[in-house]
């Protein structure tokens, strides 16, 4: 996939996480759906992905089980 592709898809629900300031030497962090229950943090290193966390359920990564 494309970057641009990657940005647009519905499925993988890519989002940009505002609430927290990335790292130096980072862009911004990002969240995005790797299975239906399980979402992901990461962010964009030149043409890679760089994953952060892999969350067992998508409501850990936000605190609300």
């Amino acid at each position: 996939m494309t970057w641009n592709q990657v940005y647009r898809d519905n499925g993988l629900k890519w989002e940009k996480i505002i609430s927290v300031n990335p790292p130096p030497g980072i862009d911004a962090i990002y969240s995005f759906r790797t299975t239906q229950a399980r979402l992901a943090t990461a962010y964009r290193d030149s043409e890679f992905i760089r994953l952060l966390t892999i969350a067992s359920d998508h409501d850990s990564t936000y605190g609300k089980k």
